[in-house]
C-alpha cells in the first residue's frame, strides 16, 4: 500500500457495505486498503494491520447499528489507533473520513472523540457515487478545494466569486453569536427535546435584534455532544460569541445556566443562573437573550406588550412537534402537525404554535404526504391566525410568504411578508433563503446570489443553505459554479437529492453528458432520477431509453410532477408537449412553476408565441415585475 491509500475500518456485519464502497473508490482509482481482499495467508495479521493505520493517507471508519452494538471488536482497535494518530497531526490536517452506512446518529455515538470533529458522509449500505469517489481522490490528491466534509464551504469563482458565499471571513464580525445546543441536566433522558427548545427559541429571540449576525440553528446544534473546543467552532460557524449552558428540569420548575464566552481567548464575558416556573419560560428567554445583546452593546429589539405566561403541557407538546419538524424525515411534517395541534388544544393562543403549524402543513403539502390544495389552505390559514395573534412574530410571516410564494404564487405579497419579517428579525434563514428564491425566480440574479451567500452564512453547515446557493447559480446560468457549488454540498451531505439533481443540470448544460448521465443514475428512485435520466439519455443519442424513463415518470409522478414532464419536453426541443405539460402544472398549482421565468431547461420554449402570453398568466412578465425593482434592481439576461 502507497502513502496515498484508504485504510477501509469495519465490523465483520458491515463487509458488504465495505465492499461497495471499496470498489466504488477503486472504479475512481483510489487505492484501497480491504483485509478481505489484502490479507494472505501467512500474513503477521495484527502487525500489519497496525503498520497500515499507520501508514495509510486516509482513515475511513465505517459506523452503523452494528458498531454501536458491539462493545468489543477488532475494528475498535483500529479506530483507537487512528484516533491517536490523529493527536500527532496538525489541526489542518485530513486524515479521518467517517462513513455511516444507515442512521446511526452522530450525537451519542460510541466512536472517538476525532470521529465527531469532522462531518460524518452517509452512504446507507455503502451505496457510493461517483461525486463521493471523485471527492476522496480529489482530498487524497491535494487538489484544490478538496477537504474532509467539514462546515459547509461553498467558494465559487467566476466574475462574481468575490466573496465567501459561507461564514469563515478573513475577519470575524465583532457583532457574531452562535447559540449551542444547551445540555440537557435532568435526570429524564426525554427532556432532552426541552433543552433543545430553549436553546432554538433563544436563536429565535437573538435574530431580532439589529446588527447582530446569529448562527441558525442547524449549524449551530451539528456540535451537540461533541468534544469540539469553543474556538474551533467559532472558526468553523465564522463568530466571534459562543453561548453556552444548561438546563435542569424538575416538575414544573427549570433551572438555566448560561454563559457567554468570548471565542478568541475563551474568557467568560458573562455567566449567570436562572431558576424560574415553567410558565416563565419565554420571559426568561427573553431576559438571556437581552443580557446577550447588552454585553454585546447592542440593543435587543423586543416586541412590544407582556410576554405570556406558558402553559407546561402545551409547551411540552410544542418542542416535541419542533424535534418532528427538525427530524426532516418524510413522515416527520404529519407528526409535527400532530404535536402542534395537541398543544393549540391547550393553548389555542399561542401565536408561535400558530408559525409553525404553518410551516409543517406547507412542507408536508410540498414532499406528497398531503394534498397540495387541502395542506396549503390549512398553512395559509395557520399563517393568518399567528400574524392575528402576534404581529410582531417573524416566524409567521415567514410562514405565509412559504405559501404565497411556491402555491398562490402572488409574489407583491410574498415579498411584503419577507420583507416584514426581515425587518422583525433580521437573522432569519429562512426569511432570506425565501428572499433569494424571489431574486432569483424574477430574473435578478446578482440579487438572488447575494441573498442566497448571506443565508449560508447564518447556517454553513446546513446543506439546504447550499442548495440555496446552487439554485441561485443555475438562475444566472453559471454552470461551472453551480457544479462545483454542488459537488461541496453533496461532501457535507451525500444523501441530497436536489443538490444531485442540479449537479447532473450543470454537468448536462456544460455539454458533458456521460458525466450527466453517471450522476442522474447514482440518484436514488424517483422523480428526480427519472427527469435527470430521461434528458441525459436524450443527449446520449439514446431515444428509447429517454422515452421509458419520461413514461415512467408521467406514469408514476404525473399528478404531482407535472412540471418536471414539462422540463423533459423542454430539453428534447418538443415544444408543444411543453406547453401542454406547464398547462397541467399551472391547474396542479405545481411549486416548481416559480422556477418558470428562469429556468434553462424551458429555454427551447422562449422563441415560441405562447411563451410570454403564458408568463403573464403567472404574472412573470418583465413589466409585470417593475414593482420589484426598487428592492432588488433590475432583471437581468
Amino acid at each position: 500500500m502507497t502513502d496515498k491509500a484508504v485504510f477501509l475500518s469495519y465490523a465483520s456485519q458491515d463487509a458488504g457495505a465495505a465492499r461497495r464502497i471499496c470498489d466504488a473508490l477503486r472504479v475512481a482509482g483510489v487505492e484501497v486498503w480491504f483485509d478481505q481482499s489484502e490479507l494472505r495467508g501467512g500474513d503477521a495479521w495484527d502487525q500489519k494491520i497496525r503498520r497500515q493505520v499507520k501508514e495509510c493517507a486516509l482513515f475511513m471508519p465505517i459506523i452503523s447499528a452494528s458498531t454501536q452494538a458491539r462493545a468489543e471488536g477488532y475494528f475498535r482497535l483500529e479506530w483507537r489507533l487512528a484516533d491517536q494518530r490523529t493527536h500527532l497531526m496538525g489541526r489542518n490536517r485530513a486524515f479521518v473520513f467517517p462513513v455511516c452506512v444507515d442512521q446511526t446518529p452522530d450525537a451519542g455515538a460510541d466512536v472517538p472523540d476525532s470521529f465527531l470533529a469532522v462531518q460524518w458522509t452517509r452512504l446507507p449500505g455503502g451505496e457510493t457515487s461517483a461525486a463521493v469517489a471523485e471527492h476522496v481522490r480529489r482530498l487524497l490528491a491535494g487538489e484544490d478545494g478538496a477537504r474532509v466534509p467539514r462546515p459547509l464551504g461553498l467558494e465559487v469563482t467566476g466574475r462574481e466569486a468575490r466573496a465567501p458565499v459561507t461564514a469563515t471571513p478573513a475577519a470575524v464580525d465583532v457583532k457574531s453569536v452562535a447559540v449551542l445546543a444547551f445540555a440537557n441536566l435532568s435526570n429524564d433522558a426525554e427532556n432532552e427535546f426541552f433543552s433543545d427548545g430553549i436553546s432554538e427559541e433563544l436563536i429565535n429571540v437573538l435574530v431580532r435584534v439589529p446588527g447582530l449576525k446569529v448562527t441558525a440553528r442547524t449549524s449551530a446544534f451539528h456540535f451537540k455532544k461533541k468534544d469540539t473546543p469553543v474556538a474551533e467552532i467559532a472558526r468553523q460557524l465564522g463568530v466571534a460569541y459562543v453561548v453556552e449552558g444548561s438546563v435542569r428540569k424538575s416538575g414544573e420548575r427549570v433551572r438555566i445556566t448560561a454563559q457567554l464566552i468570548k471565542a478568541a481567548d475563551g474568557f467568560h464575558v458573562w455567566s449567570d443562573t436562572f431558576t424560574r416556573d415553567l410558565k416563565d419560560i419565554f420571559a426568561v428567554q427573553d431576559e438571556i437573550a437581552g443580557l446577550v445583546a447588552k454585553n454585546l452593546s447592542l440593543k435587543l429589539s423586543a416586541p412590544a406588550g407582556v410576554v405570556r405566561e406558558v402553559n407546561p403541557a402545551a409547551y411540552r407538546l410544542f418542542l416535541e412537534g419542533r424535534a418532528a419538524f427538525n427530524r426532516e424525515g418524510l413522515d416527520d411534517p404529519v407528526k409535527a402537525i400532530a404535536c402542534y395541534k395537541e398543544s393549540l388544544a391547550i393553548d389555542p393562543d399561542s401565536a408561535l404554535t400558530w408559525a409553525w403549524l404553518a410551516m409543517a402543513y406547507g412542507l408536508a403539502a410540498g414532499s406528497g404526504v398531503q394534498a397540495v390544495d387541502l395542506g396549503n389552505k390549512l398553512a395559509r390559514e395557520a399563517a393568518a391566525k399567528a400574524i392575528e395573534l402576534d404581529p410582531g412574530l417573524a416566524k409567521g410571516h415567514v410562514a405565509l410568504a412559504f405559501v404565497l410564494l411556491l402555491y398562490d404564487w402572488d409574489w407583491p405579497r410574498a415579498a411584503a411578508e419577507l420583507e416584514r419579517a426581515v425587518e422583525l428579525a433580521p437573522g432569519d434563514v429562512d426569511a432570506v433563503s425565501l428572499q433569494a428564491h424571489l431574486a432569483g425566480m424574477t430574473g435578478r440574479f446578482g440579487r438572488a446570489i447575494a441573498l442566497s451567500r448571506q443565508a449560508a452564512a447564518l447556517d454553513p453547515i446546513n446543506y439546504f443553505s447550499g442548495y440555496t446557493v446552487i439554485r441561485s447559480l443555475s438562475y444566472a446560468r453559471r454552470y461551472a459554479e453551480m457544479e462545483k457549488a454542488a459537488e461541496q454540498v453533496l461532501a457535507l451531505s451525500p444523501l441530497g437529492t436536489r443538490s444531485r439533481s442540479f449537479l447532473g443540470i450543470a454537468q448536462l448544460l456544460q455539454g458533458r453528458v456521460d458525466a450527466a448521465a453517471m450522476t442522474a443514475e447514482a440518484m436514488p428512485v424517483g422523480w428526480s432520477r427519472s427527469t435527470n435520466l430521461a434528458m441525459t439519455r436524450h443527449a446520449q443519442g439514446r431515444a428509447a431509453e429517454s422515452e421509458v424513463e419520461l413514461e415512467a415518470l408521467k406514469a408514476q409522478h404525473g399528478g404531482h410532477a407535472a412540471f418536471q414532464v414539462a422540463q423533459v419536453h423542454a430539453f428534447r426541443g418538443e415544444v408543444d408537449a411543453g406547453f401542454a405539460w406547464l398547462e397541467k402544472a399551472f391547474e396542479q398549482r405545481d411549486s416548481g412553476m416559480c422556477l418558470t421565468k428562469c429556468d434553462p431547461l424551458l429555454d427551447s420554449l422562449r422563441r415560441d408565441a405562447r411563451w410570454e402570453p403564458f408568463l403573464r398568466k403567472m404574472n412573470l412578465a418583465d413589466d409585470q415585475l417593475t414593482w420589484l425593482t426598487p428592492k432588488f434592481g433590475p432583471a437581468e439576461g
